[in-house]
Order: structure tokens, then C-alpha cells, then sequence
């Protein structure tokens, strides 16, 4: 098919995944239909196409520290950071329909500027606040806007082996593909990428349009909702799987809808470990087989925030769940009739 009759054909499917109504945010009770129809919609397209979206508007960065909050444009970044950058440049890219200030932004920033007096993060409302398949469309325009303010910040001599990408479902592969750019035209690798649970719909093939331990020095991958809105695969040098594949977190599984709060507890699990290294020690999976039984039977480790750039491999992390014990009246027990 030519071109340009695919330009109509990813309008139309773009339109269908609801990016003429790119105003509206997106219907929680629907969203595993979407799921389904953004997979079928992206595995119908050619990657080269799907991934081709270069219109993409001015980028803001906004700046929290001690003294408040600064936004400015992403593209004079570089000019107003000179000789502020610190030693590590923490840069946090939120998800779809996700903004610099909600809830997962506060809760991040909040606990990472008790570890940094710095720290960056990208509206991604221009290009992620809009129907799906359009927004997964504009992970590689988004990263390129990324890769030349990095390349800015290089030319002004800082070293991007400091830099430190954290980022939440389409985020992750935004910061993915940024550390591919910084490869491939700058001939250097960023520091750290955290990827917090990598968005699966219209990222389950080619590793050249999505995040891979390829991307930076150290990669680790937080898996909150593993094979449902998150990829199962493992991505980075470090793979924590929370509670195992294909669950329901349990802080979810009361609510109607589940997938939006499994998805968030990456984010929630991320910005604790800042906090609190022990709050995610993880056991080390030997093999596959192992994590998908549930079972993993290596030493637990310290990962997250705290996370050692040396370690390699797969984890399980166990939520820890908190059980109320029911008290009974035992008219046999002496015990119980004193208790309470």
C-alpha cells in the first residue's frame, strides 16, 4: 500500500482510538476494551508509520527545588540550567494523560528532592493527553525533543552518564528511545534509566522504538500490571515483577476497575524506595520458570532507588499485606474472656 494511502489509514485509526476527542480524558470503565483496541489497531500498522509522528509542539520542563517551582520551555532548558545542573540530573517523563503536577509527579519529586536540590520534569500534556494510539505515536518526536536538550547540556560540558531518566508507562519509552538517539549521535550512553511499568499496547515488538537495557549504563524496570497495561518481557538489566505476572495488585482488588491503580503502584512502589531503601527488596528469580510459578527462591536484594548498577537479573517482589486477625469469644479459653 502506498504511503500515502497509509497516512489516511493511521488517521482514521487514530481518530477511532479516540484522538478526535483528544479534549476528553479517557473512560475508566471502557479501558480494557481500549487496551484491546489499541493492540489490534497497533498491530495493524507497519512500526515505520505508527512511530513517524514529528509534529510535535513546544515541550515545558518544570523545575522543582527548595526555593519553588520554575516551568520554562524545554528548548531554552539548557541556557537557564547553566551552571545550576547538579551532580545528577534526575529527569522525570510522565504517561499518558498523566501531567507534571498530579499525583504521581508530587509524589516523586516530593521524595526525590529530599535526595536531590534539583529536579526536571516534562509536560508531556501536548503530546499524551489525547487518544492512545495518537499518543503512542509521538514517543519518538517526544524523545527527540528530549535528545536535544541532552546534547545542549553536553555541548555546555556535563556529562550525561549523570543524567538520570525515570519514567511511567509511555514515559518509560520515551527515555528508551532518548537513550538510543544519545547512542547513536552522540556516541555515548545516559547514566540511569528507571522505567516504571513500560507501557505494553503498540510496544510489544520491534526494541527499536521502545525501551531496552541497551539504553543507558543501568536500567531497571518496575512491572506493576505485567502482560495487561505493562510489559511482561524483561527489559532492563534489573526486572522487578510486583506480586508476580498477570495479577491484580492488592491494593486493587477491591476496586471495580483495577488496571489504572495496578499500573500506578510502579510509581507509588518507586517513590517509597527514595524514602526507604528496604521497601522494595525483591528475591532474585533463577530463571523464567521460577517468576511465573511465583516461586523465586534467590537472596533478596535492595533494589529501587538504592538499586546497586552492578546487579543483573529478574526479582519478585511480595506486597506486604496487611491482615487484620478477627477476634472470637472461646468461652473454653480463659484467655478470651479478659481480652478486648
Amino acid at each position: 500500500m502506498c504511503p500515502s494511502v497509509w497516512v489516511v489509514v493511521l488517521a482514521m485509526m487514530v481518530m477511532m482510538s479516540g484522538e478526535g476527542e483528544s479534549l476528553m480524558p479517557p473512560v475508566s470503565t471502557g479501558l480494557e476494551q481500549l487496551v484491546r483496541a489499541a493492540s489490534a489497531t497497533c498491530d495493524a500498522l507497519p512500526l515505520e508509520l505508527l512511530y513517524s509522528w514529528s509534529s510535535i509542539p513546544e515541550l515545558e520542563f518544570y523545575e522543582y527545588s527548595e526555593e519553588g517551582k520554575r516551568i520554562y520551555k524545554l528548548s531554552k532548558a539548557h541556557v537557564l540550567l547553566r551552571r545550576r545542573l547538579p551532580t545528577e540530573l534526575v529527569v522525570y517523563i510522565p504517561g499518558w494523560w498523566n501531567t507534571p503536577t498530579d499525583e504521581s509527579s508530587q509524589a516523586l519529586v516530593k521524595a526525590l528532592l529530599q535526595k536531590h536540590y534539583l529536579i526536571l520534569v516534562l509536560d508531556t500534556r501536548a503530546s499524551f493527553c489525547r487518544g492512545y494510539v495518537g499518543s503512542a505515536s509521538r514517543v519518538h518526536g517526544v524523545a527527540q525533543k528530549v535528545f536535544k536538550f541532552l546534547k545542549n547540556i553536553q555541548a555546555e560540558g556535563y556529562p550525561l552518564s549523570s543524567v538520570h531518566m525515570i519514567g511511567f508507562s509511555l514515559g518509560a519509552h520515551v527515555a528508551g528511545v532518548t537513550g538510543k538517539l544519545v547512542q547513536s549521535r552522540l556516541s555515548g550512553k545516559v547514566g540511569r534509566i528507571t522505567a516504571l511499568d513500560p507501557a505494553r499496547p503498540c510496544f510489544t515488538r520491534s526494541t527499536e522504538y521502545r525501551l531496552d537495557k541497551h539504553d543507558a549504563k543501568f536500567v531497571q524496570v518496575i512491572h506493576t500490571s505485567a502482560g495487561v497495561l505493562g510489559l511482561e518481557s524483561p527489559l532492563g538489566h534489573v526486572d522487578v515483577y510486583v506480586n508476580g505476572l498477570l495479577v491484580s495488585q492488592p491494593e486493587c482488588r477491591e476496586r471495580a476497575v483495577s488496571l489504572e491503580c495496578d499500573h500506578a503502584q510502579s510509581w507509588k512502589l518507586f517513590s517509597s524506595s527514595v524514602t526507604d531503601s528496604r521497601s522494595l527488596l525483591a528475591r532474585k528469580c533463577k530463571n523464567w520458570l521460577e517468576l511465573n510459578s511465583g516461586q523465586c527462591s534467590g537472596n533478596e536484594t535492595i533494589l529501587g532507588y538504592t538499586c546497586n548498577p552492578k546487579i543483573r537479573g529478574m526479582f519478585l517482589y511480595r506486597s506486604q499485606e496487611v491482615r487484620t486477625q478477627m477476634w472470637v469469644f472461646n468461652p473454653f479459653d480463659i484467655k478470651t474472656w479478659f481480652s478486648r
